[in-house]
């Protein structure tokens, strides 16, 4: 069975991964980097499946079940902003420990492994050092922030933003109509999984005034829509602020002149009220805004993060 065939736009790295299976020739350890979104964690779980299943037959019966036991998924836990020491030190370890059971390797996956804390990251550096070697671990990052020292020792794979032509065709195939996929493009900005978020979303257009709501009570310098915007945010804080990012981007696209570049022209008001803004405080605020909607994806207080967001897009439009 093809696991790869439903990743989009990552020819490169799916061609290396296929290409140290087929010649028996994989790594220790692999560092899967990219945006959000692109298919990295599909990808590993295609590796991972390929191989296994390469080296015992009876693999998809087991996957199926979602319970191959030379597979281990290892995330954040619920309710953790952080993957913490004793995922490492607890239970991938003693996994690693164990020899396979049913394949020739044992493989582990580490979702978000830019969110180890430091004592985990140093307590994977151990295992990383002096693996077993049936161990194959493959970590998945979003983001830079991850020791040096493991990138070091791990074999890098990048992942980059797809297409909007990739995207525009894996939207149609799926039976999404031309002018609905076409806005799910732009605003994914070469996100698969937040373009479809945005296709698959009922409430769009509410979704879509909300998001303009926000930009016009901030522009009007009233520091109570900082807090205000907190609530705002909370039916679809990721899609509202991808939204409010593109208008941003765009506001920046109109101050250069070049209209054909507008990923979001339906919003021609709002262009007009932005185009007095100083661009420098819009390029701040996309810059932090993009950083704290990262903290969404951990265990933190939504309305602060909401409002931090917030006191950034009110400092950009004054």
């Amino acid at each position: 069975m093809d696991y790869f065939s439903g990743i989009v736009g990552q020819d490169r790295a799916v061609k290396l991964i296929k290409k140290s299976i087929a010649h028996a020739s994989t790594s220790h350890a692999y560092l899967f980097s990219g945006p959000a979104g692109v298919g990295k964690m599909q990808a590993a779980m295609a590796f991972a499946r390929s191989l296994i299943e390469l080296e015992d037959k009876q693999a998809g019966v087991y996957f199926n079940e979602e319970m191959h036991p030379d597979l281990l998924i290892i995330e954040k836990l619920e309710n953790r902003s952080l993957i913490g020491k004793e995922q490492i030190s607890r239970q991938l370890e003693p996994w690693l420990a164990l020899k396979p059971y049913r394949a020739e390797h044992r493989v582990a996956i580490i979702r978000d492994a830019h969110l180890m804390s430091l004592e985990a990251a140093n307590a994977l550096l151990k295992t990383l050092e002096e693996p077993p070697i049936y161990a194959l671990i493959i970590l998945i990052c979003d983001d830079e922030n991850i020791l040096e020292t493991i990138v070091s020792r791990c074999q890098l794979v990048r992942f980059f933003p797809v297409t909007e032509k990739e995207l525009m065709e894996f939207l149609r195939a799926r039976g999404f109509d031309r002018e609905k996929a076409s806005r799910a493009v732009r605003l994914g900005q070469g996100s698969v999984a937040s373009a479809l978020r945005f296709v698959e979303e009922e409430g769009l257009e509410e979704i879509w005034e909300a998001a303009l709501g926000l930009i016009r009570d901030m522009a009007q310098g009233d520091r109570a829509a900082i807090f205000e915007a907190a609530e705002k945010l909370q039916p679809a804080p990721d899609l509202i602020i991808r939204i409010v990012e593109t208008i941003l981007r765009d506001a920046l696209v109109i101050g250069g002149g070049n209209q054909d570049l507008l990923l979001a022209p339906e919003a021609p008001e709002i262009m007009s009220l932005l185009q007095a803004k100083d661009p420098g405080r819009l390029m701040t605020a996309i810059m932090e805004i993009e950083k704290l909607k990262t903290y969404y994806r951990r265990n933190v207080n939504t309305l602060l993060l909401n409002t931090s967001i917030g006191y950034q897009l009110w400092n950009a439009l004054q």
